[in-house]
């Protein structure tokens, strides 16, 4: 899923960027994470299956605000693993995501998995 020039743009103004020069490295970031946020929701699902979600697109800007901001020096820092709230988008969306007629809850996938192995 790549973001229109407008969703970017609502994007950088929920991350208060207001400046073009780290566009890439932002872009970069935006990948990775929606990577993230959709295996957490099923091993199996692209990008593209949540493009149209509007709960993905808030979880992926809290947590780009998140990877944005904590780059760096402070990355080093102790810090939860998804932003605020992220945890409870995926948990949802989880929920409600088929694969074939069953319900995946991501137990059987070791990073997935709910006990922390």
């Amino acid at each position: 899923m790549m973001l229109t020039d407008d969703e970017l743009a609502n994007l950088k103004r929920y991350c208060k960027i207001d400046h073009n020069f780290d566009d890439e490295v932002l872009k970069m970031i935006i990948e990775s994470v929606e990577v993230e946020l959709v295996r957490a929701i099923s091993y199996t699902a692209t990008p593209a299956d949540f493009a149209a979600e509007p709960r993905f697109k808030i979880a992926l800007m809290k947590q780009v605000k998140e990877e944005y901001y904590f780059r760096g020096l402070t990355a080093d820092s102790r810090r939860k693993e998804l932003a605020l709230g992220v945890d409870n988008i995926i948990s949802q969306l989880r929920s409600e995501m088929r694969d074939g007629d069953d319900l995946h809850d991501g137990a059987d996938h070791p990073v997935l998995s709910s006990n922390g192995d």
